[in-house]
This record gives C-alpha cells, sequence and structure tokens, in this order.
C-alpha cells in the first residue's frame, strides 16, 4: 500500500494536493466507490437551469443536452458490460454547470476509473459539437468552445474526485449529491451571506487608547460582529467531562438569552460545543485556523462553506473569518501569548491556537 498517514478517520494514503484528490498510492483500477465532480468549461450553464419558488422544491430542469449528458453518465455501466467491468452509478445529479456522480467500481479493471471519466468527458464534448453546436440556445458558449474544444473545464487531473474509504461517508455522499439543488436555491436566493469578502477591517481603541485595525476574510452574516452581546467558547483539552457538560450548558444558556458565540473551536471541547451551538440554531462566528482559498482559480471563486456550515450561513446564523498574516503581527497578540507561553515559536501550531484564542477574546471584549 505505501505509506500511510493517520487521520481523525483512520489511516489514509498520503495524498499529493497538486494532483486535486489522487491518493498516490491508490490502484485506479482496483474495486472503489468513487464521487467524480465535473465543472463546464467557465461555469457555463450547459445542462439546464434551477426552478422552484422554495429551498424545498428547488429542482434542476435539464436542456436537451443535459438530459443526454444524464443518460450518457447513466449508462456508463451497460457501455462497459461487455468488456467485463462490472460498475454500477449510485448516485447522480446534473446541475446547469457541472454534475456529481458516484460510481461503485465493483471488480478490478485493466484501466483505472480516470480513463473511464476521460472516455465520458470525451462523449461529451463529441455530443456538443455534433449536435448542439449550432443551437441558438448556445451561442455565446460556442465562442469560448471554438478556442477550447471542450465542454469541460481545464484542470491537470482531468476531474475532481474523492475515495469514500469509511462507513458511513458513501450514504453522507449519497445525500449530498442528492441535495445539490436545495443549496444551489439557498446560495442564489441568499448572495449576501455567501459573498467572499477578501479584507474586511475591524477596529478597535484596546485599554491604553490605541487603535488597532484587523483585517479578515470571510463569509457569512458580518452583522454578528456588532452584536452587543458575545460570548467567547474556549476551553482546555484537559477539561473534565463534569466540567464541559457545566460549560456547556452556560454557555448555551446564554446563546439562548440572544448572546453571539465566538470560537476558534480548536480543542474537543471547543468543537462540541460550538457544534452544539450551531445545531440548535443560535448564531457563530468561528475563526477558522485552515486558509479561505482567494486565488484566482475556480476553487478560489466558487468557494463556499463544506456540510452544515453551508445551512447555517444561509440562514444568517454564520460568520466564518480568518485573520490576515499581519494581524498575528500585532503586539498585543505577542505579547499575551509570551505571557502564556514564554519563548514560545511563532511558526508553531500551538503559537496561532493561541493567537486565534486571543484574537477571539479581543472581539468580545471591544466589537460592539
Amino acid at each position: 500500500m505505501g505509506r500511510l498517514e493517520y487521520t481523525e478517520h483512520g489511516f489514509r494514503c498520503v495524498t499529493d494536493t497538486s494532483r486535486h484528490h489522487r491518493e498516490n498510492q491508490w490502484d485506479y483500477k482496483r474495486p472503489g466507490v468513487y464521487h467524480i465532480t465535473l465543472v463546464t468549461e467557465q461555469r457555463a450553464h450547459l445542462f439546464g437551469e434551477l426552478c422552484g419558488d422554495s429551498s424545498i422544491d428547488a429542482r434542476i430542469i435539464l436542456n436537451g443536452y443535459g438530459k443526454k449528458v444524464k443518460a450518457m453518465f447513466s449508462g456508463i455501466p451497460e457501455h462497459y458490460h461487455d468488456k467485463g467491468y462490472k460498475l454500477k452509478v449510485l448516485a447522480l445529479c446534473v446541475m446547469p454547470d457541472h454534475l456529481h456522480g458516484v460510481i461503485h467500481v465493483q471488480n478490478s479493471m485493466p484501466v483505472s476509473i480516470g480513463e473511464i471519466v476521460r472516455g465520458f468527458k470525451s462523449a461529451c464534448t463529441s455530443l456538443f459539437k455534433r449536435e448542439f453546436y449550432f443551437n441558438p440556445e448556445f451561442r455565446n458558449f460556442c465562442r469560448i468552445f471554438a478556442v477550447r474544444n471542450s465542454v469541460w473545464e481545464y484542470m491537470p487531473a482531468g476531474y475532481h474526485e474523492k475515495i469514500l474509504h469509511q462507513e458511513g461517508q458513501l450514504r453522507h455522499m449519497i445525500d449530498y449529491v442528492k441535495d445539490n439543488p436545495r443549496r444551489l436555491w439557498l446560495k442564489k436566493n441568499n448572495p449576501e451571506f455567501f459573498r467572499l469578502h477578501r479584507n474586511e477591517a475591524i477596529s478597535f481603541i484596546d485599554d491604553k487608547g490605541i487603535t488597532h485595525s484587523w483585517h479578515f476574510k470571510g463569509m457569512g452574516n458580518w452583522m454578528l460582529l456588532q452584536h452587543p452581546s458575545k460570548q467567547i467558547i474556549q476551553c482546555s483539552r484537559s477539561i473534565t467531562d463534569e466540567a464541559l457538560t457545566d460549560y456547556k450548558n452556560h454557555i448555551l444558556h446564554n446563546a439562548s438569552c440572544g448572546a453571539v458565540s465566538i470560537t476558534a473551536a480548536i480543542s474537543p471541547g471547543e468543537k462540541l460545543i460550538a457544534r452544539t451551538v450551531r445545531e440548535q440554531g443560535y448564531p457563530l462566528i468561528v475563526i477558522l485556523t485552515e486558509e479561505i482559498p482567494t486565488g484566482n482559480d475556480s476553487k478560489s471563486r466558487y468557494y463556499k462553506p463544506g456540510g452544515v456550515y453551508f445551512d447555517a450561513c444561509s440562514a444568517a446564523q454564520l460568520l466564518l473569518i480568518e485573520p490576515h498574516p499581519l494581524v498575528l503581527q500585532d503586539y498585543l497578540i505577542a505579547d499575551n501569548v509570551e505571557q502564556i507561553a514564554p519563548n514560545l515559536p511563532q511558526d508553531t501550531k500551538r503559537w496561532h491556537f493561541l493567537a486565534y484564542n486571543y484574537i477571539a477574546q479581543q472581539i468580545v471584549k471591544h466589537i460592539k
């Protein structure tokens, strides 16, 4: 199998991040369950449109091309059956500008799953060129197609893919694929909560009368920062179960009385309480410890919170923020970390975790 690394989900093959989700030591000819995502060139709406008066009845109405693309993906198992490949499409959702498919490879194959995906992509492009190139509906896209000669977005790896190794991943991914129209409706009808802010300033005056201006990237309901009642979720990794329960109840009581909770959600206890606050529908500000992509690639342009954070954003109950690097150079933060952990190097995770917690404290204290 090669070199493995341990994660919270168990041992996984080391992933080469430059190749999207490719796992270096995984044999892509072997049986497995794959979540495949393909995106159209320049996110063109080639397959249909979103319809529905609410998120409950949100649905995608496919055009003629979209229907054929869906039929082609659904027909992959039959197409390869005579070659001895045992494939099954477990889930499929064709969106206006991309598609999600979950494929189960049930036996070892002489070619990789990548070859099958590339064959499908090529067939879709040939179909467009043969039957839809002169369709007035695609007049604008044809200018792009004439240069690219493909309906699919270019990427070095060819497509986005995730191997579903762990128990429970398959059910979760199938639900995610089916939920795409609802999620698109929420994002389309709540654009203010899904707009990425790249340089939002938060200013305050410290106890010495000195003005500080901290800049953040983020997404969500920025009005939560101005709420007059805020509380920080912060607890040690060594907290006892009994103390954690008492602290969680305290936080939930304040939240029920209108307080906005803020946390970096670093320790297991902080993550548990933050999750409970969010699940009960109370407002939450999370200081992210991972980087929000802000480049010029499609991942950055179409970034949105994943999983449960998505629904919380659409309900205006969540704000995700990430401090710019210069914020961490503020003497207030450096002095505070030095008091807690003298001589701790600034390039360590612990230094950054302490800094994030202090940022949360200052927001609760000074931002009204």
